[in-house]
């Protein structure tokens, strides 16, 4: 059912289109979107059959400047398309919610096409770019490239789950702390990218913003307000730590909320886990300790008067020692002790 819902929403397309003939399917200003995704200037005036055509020419010598930006996540996918475009004539993959997600990025460069072909699911790169992705992905220099372009996309995910909005200079700063950066690619330019395509973290501007943020204008103000209080500079395994779990590691008043759920409560280790995750989320999108134990109450039907005064307690901990971005990366009780 789920997934003829999203094959109903594609438009049909052939496996066998040219470059040319998919690009015709779309509509002038989806043309001119493009256009601005790669900042190609002085063709906007141009009418249809030629805005098609100059965009197959620039989008084509522009590859691999763009290519260059990606991490393998990106370039994975890529490969995978094109491996099945040249076996099958079309690469089809399962369209889910993510799949269309990635796929808008893609198409948004009007790189990756997909549609429908005889009711299924079709992710098309048209002949005349496999050849030259393909080409250009195989090069020593680019995969050196790429590789590097993934230590600062982990650097910078992991980052923001400590500050959720990382500036340039902030971003810059972090990186330098972690990496040896090397400037023939600015690898603020190559997170900017990331941030476009994942849904780990987004891009807004110049500013490389965590998923998890739902009013990073907000978060920014309130550090504006702190400018007597220091960045909290984690160590490099704690940055690595956080871009694998989306949290920074426990401290000993979350186990002990973790404990209280799974051993008084009856939950499950990776249900309790899941909770603790998502009150540390709300937690940094200012939600109260009282939504939380409201949720406790509703959603997970614990009995909140027994045993009261010890699990507000055991919340109260929880939200004072976890990590907030407005205090920009410190916990409450952190920034209590150093008296700011």
């Amino acid at each position: 059912m789920k997934e003829n819902f999203w094959i109903d929403e594609l438009d049909n397309i052939k496996p066998d289109a040219s470059y040319s003939q998919l690009l015709s399917n779309l509509t002038k200003n989806e043309l001119n979107d493009i256009r601005k995704m790669w900042d190609f200037h002085g063709i906007s005036q141009l009418n249809k059959a030629e805005l098609i055509e100059e965009l197959i020419k620039r989008i084509a010598d522009n590859l691999e400047s763009w290519i260059q930006h990606l991490g393998s996540e990106q370039t994975e996918f890529l490969k995978e398309i094109i491996s099945q475009c040249e076996r099958y004539s079309g690469a089809y993959i399962e369209v889910n919610e993510f799949t269309f997600y990635i796929a808008e990025y893609f198409e948004a460069r009007g790189v990756v096409f997909l549609g429908q072909y005889q009711e299924t699911a079709l992710f098309l790169i048209p002949e005349e770019l496999r050849t030259k992705i393909k080409a250009i992905l195989n090069k020593k220099s680019i995969k050196t490239q790429i590789r590097l372009n993934d230590s600062y996309i982990k650097y910078a995910v992991g980052s923001a789950v400590y500050y959720g909005v990382l500036s340039p200079d902030l971003l810059y700063s972090s990186l330098e702390r972690y990496l040896t950066l090397e400037w023939r690619i600015d690898p603020l330019d190559v997170v900017l990218e990331y941030g476009e395509f994942s849904v780990l973290a987004y891009s807004a501007g110049p500013f490389f913003i965590s998923g998890a943020v739902e009013d990073a204008p907000d978060i920014l103000i309130k550090r504006e307000t702190r400018s007597d209080l220091d960045y909290y500079i984690p160590s490099k395994k704690e940055v690595e730590n956080a871009y694998q779990k989306g949290h920074p590691s426990w401290n000993l008043a979350q186990r002990r909320f973790k404990k209280k759920l799974t051993s008084d409560y009856k939950l499950p280790s990776q249900e309790a886990e899941k909770l603790l995750f998502g009150f540390y989320l709300m937690i940094n999108n200012n939600i109260s300790t009282a939504e939380i134990i409201r949720i406790l109450a509703e959603d997970f039907e614990i009995d909140i008067f027994e045993g009261k005064d010890e699990l507000i307690k055991l919340i109260n901990d929880f939200h004072n020692n976890t990590k907030q971005w407005i205090l920009k990366g410190h916990s409450p009780a952190e920034v209590n002790r150093a008296g700011a």
